[in-house]
Formats: structure tokens, C-alpha cells, sequence
């Protein structure tokens, strides 16, 4: 009898145990609708679900990232979880949680996701489709093997991942628009070049007059020679009104900062791409 009740309080107290140790893991299980967007809560960046940042350090990001949107347009959002499970891997929960909020403006889709997860020891970074020219996968890698993985290495939470949003920061600093203003320029310079090529030709009409020609000819000459003179002047202001027009254009397109009144993200899509890496 003593036996039999010894062997229940082995299972009973098994079953406790059990229950501390399987509970506790399910209940971080999170899925990416789970996710309170704080951009619809309050207006800002950060969700901290995984409590590993310091109130002092949202309020810091926050300003960051607002500062940057309200400058170029780009949007960052800095997300903890304690776990990205179901989701077959954390890159998948990234991308799912990425176009579920439609990070980014719409139509330049210039979103970025950083995406921590504590449980798995896991930083990935998730980028839309109209920045991955200036931030490539070998680009976020690098900023989360240089900056965010070694200061978590060391607990540094708050460090590491203000480092790793002021790395994002820095790169999307520059407007996309102004870097292809850039490499439009030189085009504009060519269409002037080609203004001394009818200037030598009155000096050339003494020797025309002295060849014989009829006075037939001669009209038919000059006639030509006014022709060209004609639609070169023609061409050149045309290409001068559309020099103008992209200018404007650019100009235009660096003032973001009425354009998420709504306390949402501004409707990007197509994030798949970015790059991960373990701490």
C-alpha cells in the first residue's frame, strides 16, 4: 500500500513537472497576427513582445525612425518576440509578419522589418522590394554580425539593437530619389555640346559662293542649313523643359511627413528578401 501511494507521488509530481516546463514554452508561441502593430496602437515603431528593451530605448528608436520616415519616406519597425513559432523558421514568420503590415510606402514599397526573436536567439532582417538595391542580403548580415549579434552576445539588448537601427538608419538616409537624380545629369550637357556644331557654317559661305553654285542652289543651301537650325532649337528647348519637369519631380518626392496621418504603415508589399544571423 505504502509502494503503491510512493509510485503516485512519483507520476503526480512528474506531471507537475511536466506541466512547469511544457506549459510556460507553449504559451510563447506567438503567430504573426498576434502581433499588436504599434503603428495602429499609438503611432509608433517598436513592439517589444519579447520585453528585452528598456522603456528609454523605445522612446530613442522611435524618434529615429520617425525622423527617417519623415525625411525620405523609408519605414523601420523594430518587433521582439520571444518565439516565431508555428512558423516553420523565424525567416518565414519575418516575411509573413513583413507583408502582413505592408511595411513601406506604397508603390516604392522602401519598408524594412528588424525582427528579434530572444527564445531562438535570432535577428532577421526583412526588406521590401524597392530598397534592395541599397540594402542588399550581404548588407543586413553584415550590420547583424557587426553590430546587433556581439553586444547580444553580451545581454546588451538595448545596445545591439539600437546599433543595428541606427546601421539601417544610415543607409537609408539618402533618398532614392536624389541618387537617380544623380546619374540623370550627365544626359542633360550633351544637348548643348551640339550647338557648336552649326556655328562654323556662315564662315563657310565664301567659299560656297566662290564654287560655282547657281543661285538656285545657294537658296537651297541656306534653306537647308535654316531647317536644321530650326529643329535643333526646337530639340533643345524640349529637352530643356523635361530637365525641368524631372527635377521637380525629385523635389516633390522627399516630403513624407503628412502622408501617415492614419497611424498605419503606408501599404508596402513584396518583402522577401534580407538576411539573418544567430547571436
Amino acid at each position: 500500500m505504502q509502494l503503491q501511494s510512493s509510485k503516485k507521488q512519483i507520476i503526480f509530481s512528474s506531471l507537475l513537472c511536466f506541466s512547469a516546463i511544457a506549459f510556460p514554452v507553449a504559451s510563447q508561441a506567438i503567430t504573426v497576427q498576434e502581433v499588436p502593430n504599434h503603428r495602429q496602437v499609438n503611432n509608433t515603431w517598436v513592439t517589444d513582445k519579447a520585453n528585452i528593451l528598456s522603456d528609454s530605448t523605445e522612446t530613442q528608436l522611435n524618434q529615429m525612425i520617425a525622423e527617417l520616415e519623415a525625411k525620405n519616406g523609408s519605414e523601420i519597425a523594430v518587433v521582439t518576440v520571444p518565439d516565431t513559432k508555428p512558423s516553420a523558421t523565424p525567416k518565414a514568420f519575418a516575411t509573413e509578419l513583413f507583408n502582413f503590415w505592408k511595411i513601406g510606402k506604397k508603390g516604392t514599397n522602401n519598408g524594412v522589418l528588424l525582427l528579434i526573436s530572444s527564445g531562438e536567439r535570432r535577428v532577421q532582417i526583412e526588406t521590401g522590394s524597392g530598397i534592395q538595391d541599397i540594402l542588399p542580403d550581404a548588407k543586413t548580415v553584415s550590420i547583424i554580425q557587426t553590430e546587433i549579434a556581439p553586444r547580444f552576445k553580451q545581454q546588451d539588448f538595448d545596445g545591439g539593437t539600437l546599433a543595428g537601427t541606427k546601421a539601417l538608419v544610415n543607409v537609408l538616409q539618402t533618398p532614392i530619389a536624389n541618387v537617380q537624380s544623380q546619374t540623370a545629369l550627365p544626359l542633360v550637357p550633351i544637348v548643348p555640346g551640339q550647338a557648336l556644331t552649326p556655328s562654323p557654317i556662315p564662315a563657310e559661305s565664301p567659299v560656297v559662293t566662290n564654287s560655282g553654285f547657281t543661285g538656285e542652289q545657294l537658296r537651297f543651301f541656306f534653306g537647308f542649313v535654316f531647317i536644321g537650325w530650326i529643329i535643333w532649337l526646337t530639340r533643345s528647348s524640349a529637352n530643356s523643359s523635361s530637365s525641368s519637369s524631372i527635377s521637380s519631380d525629385y523635389s516633390s518626392s522627399s516630403d513624407y511627413s503628412s502622408s501617415d496621418s492614419g497611424g498605419s504603415f503606408g501599404g508596402g508589399d513584396s518583402g522577401g528578401d534580407g538576411g539573418g544571423g544567430d547571436w
